[in-house]
């Protein structure tokens, strides 16, 4: 017998449903590590374009919410797979993210001595450094454009000298510019 290949590992996906939401989760919790930005190019892509489970306003809105809850990549990822399938699709993106971590902490947690003591290991994360950085930079962008108010890119403005400029935290970033949000409509 032959090991499936790729190809086969991806027809869970195919024609969406809870196999398409299984297949989105695992590829979330399997490719995040260092940082839930890094993946946020591919599940955008997969929750507003390959399957059209939600706007990229509304994905943007899963982010935030991330963001500001413990543990983002899994709360943003549960967001897309209830936008999907409802509660039992929030639920089941939320376990199958989560478990790649899981297992490699599980199983690599006795051998960081080792890989922190590898040149090849430190060589690999050096350039993965690179291209994450890359990946979170394509990301901004895109889901800077599914902002439609003014009010909004003054908030985008704003966020970024915070950020950038001025150093502080991303959560007052987000918590300050929800205030706003929430404030607009009253005037």
């Amino acid at each position: 017998r032959h090991a499936p290949g790729p190809a086969a590992l991806a027809l869970p996906a195919v024609g969406g449903g809870l196999g398409a939401v299984a297949w989105v989760a695992a590829k979330v919790g399997a490719l995040s590590y260092g940082g839930g930005f890094v993946i946020i190019p591919l599940m955008r892509q997969d929750a507003v374009h390959t399957y059209g489970w939600m706007t990229d306003a509304q994905f943007l809105n899963a982010v935030a919410l991330g963001q500001i809850t413990p543990g983002p990549v899994v709360q943003t990822v549960a967001v897309v797979g209830y936008a999907a399938a409802g509660l039992g699709g929030g639920l089941l993106a939320a376990l199958v993210a989560f478990a790649p971590s899981f297992v490699m902490v599980i199983a690599g947690g006795p051998r960081l001595r080792r890989l922190r003591d590898d040149d090849k290991a430190q060589a690999f994360l050096t350039g993965a450094g690179a291209a994450a950085i890359g990946a979170i930079a394509g990301s901004t962008v895109p889901l800077a454009w599914s902002l439609h108010e003014p009010w909004q890119f003054v908030l985008l403005g704003l966020a970024a000298v915070w950020l950038l400029l001025l150093r502080r935290g991303v959560v007052s970033a987000l918590v300050a510019a929800g205030v706003v949000g929430a404030l607009i409509p009253l005037f």
